[in-house]
């Protein structure tokens, strides 16, 4: 059950990346494979990197009153288009954006498909 979770989630960031890649101009996704490679490098950091930062950044965090913690999404996108060399995002406020738009199409994907999958 919990493989099949994790292909799900790597799914839905499959075709929420899709979605953001569309929607800004300042994205570009070299192609499918791309596609997939950006899905599980962000599953992966996501899973070990985002909870070490979110743990180190608790009191601003805090004082923010969870606003911080958008930041802590849009630095993971960025991370992973640092990583990943044929996706291309051109500025830090891009990132933020296309995180928050990622944010939501992924939980609106996760609430179908995961229930439906139950």
């Amino acid at each position: 059950m919990r493989e099949i979770t994790f292909f799900i989630k790597i799914m839905v960031n499959l075709f929420a990346f899709a979605i953001v890649g569309t929607l800004f101009k300042g994205i570009y996704i070299d192609g499918f494979f791309t596609l997939i490679a950006i899905a599980v490098l962000f599953g992966i950091l996501n899973a070990f990197v985002k909870p070490f930062l979110a743990l180190i950044t608790i009191p601003i965090t805090a004082l923010t009153f969870g606003i911080f913690y958008l930041f802590i999404n849009g630095f993971m996108v960025w991370l992973t288009s640092f990583l990943i060399p044929g996706f291309v995002i051109h500025n830090f406020a891009t990132a933020f954006w296309a995180a928050i738009v990622l944010s939501i199409t992924s939980w609106l994907l996760e609430m179908i498909l995961i229930k439906h999958h139950e």
